[in-house]
């Protein structure tokens, strides 16, 4: 299987995939997808909570691991791992986002929640993974929605998880 393709999902003229990564490597990637024009679709406790939910069952099914999680009103951020499971990046967001969209399509009617692909960045070896995933439990703070990180309901850290990677 050939995994050094470059991934063109914004259009012609620019990816937002590194050409030459191999994105089934076992490295912590923070990965940022985007509501649909940016739109609010995560204000409700079960929408949100179907996000949040779903994020593991998938990740488990293609045998990734989750890292750490925050789900904001109009977007995800969330630091994975491909693990062992020789799947690309592109996999996982396709059956995420295919899952959500689904049975919020089913509850809601809801035509798109998701924006095409989502933007990765491949945490490097030279890079603290814990400041990474402070910024991101910190997302809710800076955003004025809670006073600690902890207080937020939509977010996770999963240690047991991230001391591969330390």
């Amino acid at each position: 299987m050939n995994l050094n393709i470059q991934y063109k999902t914004w259009g012609k003229s620019r990816s937002n995939r590194l050409a030459d990564y191999d994105y089934s490597a076992d490295r912590p990637i923070h990965v940022t997808i985007c509501t649909h024009n940016k739109q609010r679709i995560f204000t409700s406790k079960t929408d949100a909570e179907t996000v949040v939910n779903e994020l593991p069952k998938s990740a488990n099914d293609l045998g990734f691991r989750v890292l750490c999680y925050c789900l904001m009103p109009d977007h995800l951020h969330v630091i994975l791992a491909s693990a062992d499971s020789g799947y690309p990046l592109s996999k996982f967001l396709n059956i995420f986002k295919g899952r959500t969209t689904a049975i919020l399509r089913q509850r809601e009617g809801s035509n798109k929640v998701w924006q095409r692909s989502g933007f990765d960045h491949v945490i490097r070896a030279d890079e603290d993974l814990r400041a990474v995933i402070e910024y991101i439990l910190d997302n809710p703070v800076r955003k004025g929605m809670v006073e600690k990180a902890n207080d937020y309901p939509y977010s996770r850290c999963l240690e047991v998880e991230i001391r591969k990677y330390l």
